[in-house]
């Protein structure tokens, strides 16, 4: 089962699904709201609606437990499944967001001249990053939801096999968080790919190598 990033499509992991696919492997995957083919949210939506939606469409498929592997925004969805239902026979966080980025110093002025200008009615868009100001503003308060939550006391509780993924010249999710996920998470191996935040589509040959070790450390059903 892929999960893909934020702003991405079930086309973000087209290379592995196709890959995968044709060594026979049941393979699903889907477009979270408000992405590809799936409508807008009428609501602001949280972490939670987005696992019930996942959820749903393996449901529907009639997937009881299935290899989840999700990318980035993908890898909360995964990880909250893992952690919170016993769905995931194993899971792959590729990237995976999640957790609290450090803080140094220079975030701190950057914030207390944020207050600042909001206070005294300044313009304060330089503050905000390009993917924010890109995206259509109704869809800001479900993205600001999201990204506010730290999924750290989840890594405890995933008990199934897991794949932590990472781009060594990763900037939107460096590589410390994917350590900590290692770390919080047992019976996890990790694997460092040379690429940035889409490493594992960068390096495609490499990424499925690594995944093909993985799964094959277990035999069972795959989807």
């Amino acid at each position: 089962m892929f999960l893909h990033g934020w702003g991405g499509s079930i086309a973000s992991f087209g290379g592995a699904i196709n890959y995968y696919s044709m060594r026979g492997y049941g393979v699903a995957a889907l477009d979270f709201p408000p992405f590809g083919a799936s409508p807008e949210p009428s609501e602001c939506w949280s972490l939670r609606d987005y696992t019930s939606l996942t959820l749903s469409v393996m449901d529907s498929l009639g997937i009881e437990k299935a290899i989840i592997i999700g990318h980035s925004f993908g890898g909360r969805v995964a990880l909250d499944i893992a952690a919170k239902t016993d769905r995931a026979e194993k899971l792959v966080l590729v990237s995976a967001a999640g957790l609290k980025p450090k803080r140094g110093i220079g975030y701190k002025l950057k914030l207390r001249r944020f207050i600042r200008d909001r206070k005294k009615g300044r313009d304060v868009t330089k503050y905000y990053s390009p993917d924010y100001l890109a995206m259509p503003e109704r869809l800001r308060g479900v993205f600001s939801r999201i990204v506010a939550e730290d999924l750290s006391d989840r890594l405890p509780l995933v008990r199934c096999p897991t794949l932590v993924v990472y781009g060594a010249f990763d900037t939107e999710t460096p590589p410390y968080m994917a350590k900590r996920m290692y770390k919080g998470i047992k019976n996890s191996r990790i694997v460092r790919l040379e690429g940035g935040h889409f490493a594992y589509a960068e390096r495609h040959m490499a990424f499925t190598s690594a995944l093909d070790d993985f799964l094959q450390e277990h035999n069972g059903s795959s989807s």
